[in-house]
């Protein structure tokens, strides 16, 4: 016969293992580190090629003879061997040879990191010299440039959801992303400038001879233009700006919902039309209405527009003085 267990003897049986538990439970999460640098040589001209994944990603030209990678990597909050993993699934690869320099993160699945308080930082930072090559792609990680490259022909910065911000100086430019928005700030115009997004943001300042924009939904702003432009958006707000317009140039504007402002030197006498569905219209420069009110036919002989909309306004007027 089994004797009954006490209401005491009960309590202590059940509250056991739950203070097993708890203790587990407190102890201190794992905290991994790598804070490493490597250099590589450098040659006019050498393509300096990044797949960062995930990482952050920011470079820049200095006075320097070598290309360094400055590796900076955090985790913390998760047990010891998956942060160790963690690291070294983030830690870049490389491979250098005499024309091109390829840096490639490649993480896999991470998978389950534990419970705790996680908290990650990954980044790779490039100090590289002005005659090399960018050519930089990320997933989520965020893009940043500052720098004169005058041999990038182009330069190209590609994420998907990350952001792009360049300050600097370029033969061309390109910028893709998917989601993130695309900050562009040029000392000089460049050459040309191709730009695709998805519903990212779109703003060039300093110029360009030539500008091809295409996104879904996000806003566009391009400033100090002086040559022809090919922008498409859904319903983005449209805003260009030339410091220069010459006859001959083409201006092509797609746009669905989206405003589209624009604004020229005083001295353009532009052709072409202006159309929209069931927006308006305004122009400060010459030209006839259609019989139907939905074009306005411009009326010189200088660079030609080709703008329409289905339900966005139209503003075309004279710049008034320079900023």
């Amino acid at each position: 016969m089994v004797a009954p267990t006490s209401p005491q003897s009960l309590m202590r049986l059940t509250t056991l293992p739950m203070i097993l538990v708890v203790g587990a439970m407190a102890l201190p999460a794992a905290q991994k580190d790598l804070d490493r640098t490597d250099r590589f040589p450098s040659a006019e001209g050498k393509v300096v090629e990044v797949d960062a994944a995930d990482l952050d990603l920011r470079i820049r030209t200095a006075d320097v003879d070598s290309i360094e990678v400055n590796t900076l990597l955090h985790i913390g909050g998760t047990g010891d061997d998956k942060g160790q993993r963690w690291i070294e699934n983030h830690t870049p690869v490389f491979t250098d040879g005499e024309d091109r320099l390829q840096v490639v993160v490649d993480p896999g699945k991470s998978g389950f990191l534990g419970f705790g308080s996680l908290s990650a930082k990954a980044r790779l930072a490039l100090l590289v010299p002005g005659r090399v090559i960018p050519d930089l792609t990320t997933t989520s990680g965020n893009i940043q440039v500052r720098g004169d490259f005058p041999d990038a022909r182009p330069l190209r910065l590609r994420t998907s959801s990350g952001n792009i911000e360049f300050v600097g100086a370029a033969v061309s430019l390109e910028a893709r992303s998917a989601g993130g928005d695309a900050q562009i700030e040029v000392i000089r115009p460049l050459e040309s400038f191709l730009a695709m997004t998805s519903s990212g943001e779109v703003r060039l300042v300093g110029g360009t001879r030539e500008a091809r924009v295409d996104t879904a939904s996000g806003a566009i702003r391009l400033e100090n233009l002086s040559g022809g432009v090919d922008v498409t958006t859904s319903n983005g707000k449209i805003t260009l700006s030339w410091d220069r317009l010459e006859p001959g140039q083409n201006i092509r504007i797609r746009s669905s919902s989206g405003r589209v402002q624009l604004v020229v030197p005083g001295d353009v006498n532009p052709q072409g039309t202006l159309r929209t569905t069931t927006g308006s219209v305004r122009s400060e420069l010459p030209g006839e209405v259609t019989a139907d009110g939905t074009t306005l036919v411009l009326q010189g002989d200088g660079p030609t527009f080709d703008v329409e909309t289905a339900s966005g306004e139209i503003q075309l007027t004279i710049r008034e003085s320079w900023e």
